[in-house]
């Protein structure tokens, strides 16, 4: 992905004291702009609500090579506004967009923020122990789906849609497996 970043910013990058926060825009219907930093960050005609409920952030590789960026977002289960939202929600090819922004001490952004994803929302899972509950969104480029073919998805919402009441993709979001249809 290439990128410009203002000479403001590319300053405050060399500087010894940094203030560094993401911000993360996922385009539902009601957009949810938010931000892991500890106050609400105002930055490209918007305001990013600072929240303990984003978790972590993995990190991004970028190559030369052609290959599809992918990532993934952990969410706090605990108070049960974002399993709520996947769960309420069509998620599939959500537009997601995170950015990096340097603040000064007093939270002001300096230059513009550096945009480090743009892509979809692919897929969610809720995972529940007896002492965390956390939601984790993969998110992909815009490529994920080059080859894919056109058809029915494998998940529960839509098998329902066919057959109500059937059960057999009702846990295959939790399937990381490769699964081998007909002949090898």
């Amino acid at each position: 992905m290439s990128r410009e970043i203002d000479s403001a910013t590319i300053t405050a990058l060399n500087s010894d004291n940094l203030n560094i926060a993401n911000l993360v825009q996922m385009d539902f219907d009601t957009p949810i702009k938010i931000t892991n930093w500890a106050r609400d960050v105002v930055a490209l005609s918007t305001t990013f609500d600072s929240s303990s409920d984003l978790l972590e952030i993995d990190q991004f590789t970028e190559s030369s090579e052609l290959q599809v960026n992918s990532s993934t977002l952990r969410f706090s289960g605990v108070s049960q506004t974002f399993v709520s939202l996947f769960l309420t929600n069509d998620y599939i090819d959500v537009r997601t967009r995170i950015w990096k922004a340097v603040l000064t001490n007093s939270d002001t952004v300096i230059g513009s923020p550096i945009l480090v994803f743009d892509g979809r929302i692919t897929s969610y899972s809720i995972v529940d122990s007896q002492n965390d509950s956390a939601v984790s969104v993969e998110i992909a480029s815009h490529w994920k789906d080059f080859q894919l073919r056109n058809g029915r998805k494998t998940n529960n919402n839509t098998q329902q849609l066919y057959f109500s009441g059937d059960k057999g993709f009702e846990f295959a979001s939790e399937t990381n497996k490769e699964i081998k249809w007909g002949k090898s």
